[in-house]
């Protein structure tokens, strides 16, 4: 009984296949050894994944996303910020090739991808993936039947700064004089 209520199961599932890959179901966005790039998986609600909508839904915990650039076809950038992204192949495969500027990191805090497709089960047109810091290629797949329709990347926020060398050295030299002061103080 347990056999057939698994096979039904199962068959029930394939009739439903899923086009985009919904967070939790397939890989999404990965590097050649499988391994996920990004932090969070946040589906998206409706067709829409405009940057209101991901600013309206607080996306990862944020309302400052900003679209950097969106691919639909090859060689087609929909925005004018230049990131140099690369999205192969598009228009004909479920899975492919994605790269941007590594600079990105140096504008930005957050990174998050887009891959949109059509309908997915529960109403999951499209899913978002945060980017662990500083990844900037990999490759894409779909967990379905359709392809690609578009490829968007939004960032968020300035990069988390770095104290500069001569600040260092500052507090460095201070920890050192503050240090020998207390030794001279002691003894």
């Amino acid at each position: 009984m347990k056999r057939v209520f698994v096979l039904v199961a199962v068959l029930v599932l394939m009739s439903n296949v899923a086009h985009a890959v919904p967070c939790g179901v397939g890989r999404g966005i990965y590097d050649a050894a499988d391994n996920p790039l990004f932090t969070e998986c946040q589906n998206g609600p409706g067709q829409n994944d405009s940057v209101d909508v991901f600013n309206d839904n607080s996306f990862f915990g944020f309302d400052d996303w900003e679209k950097l650039t969106r691919q639909e076809t090859p060689g087609a950038l929909e925005e004018p910020v230049d990131i140099d992204l690369v999205v192969a192949p598009l228009g004909g495969a479920p899975d492919g090739t994605w790269s941007f500027d590594p600079d990105t990191w140096d504008i930005y805090g957050n990174i998050a991808i887009v891959l949109k497709d059509g309908k997915a089960t529960d109403d999951v047109y499209w899913s978002a993936y945060l980017l662990e810091t500083g990844v900037s290629s990999g490759l894409w797949e779909f967990d379905g039947q359709k392809n690609l329709s578009h490829f968007t990347v939004y960032g968020r926020g300035d990069p988390t700064p770095s104290p500069e060398p001569g600040t260092m050295l500052l507090l460095g030299s201070g920890l050192i004089g503050l240090a020998a002061f207390r030794r001279k103080t002691k003894g």
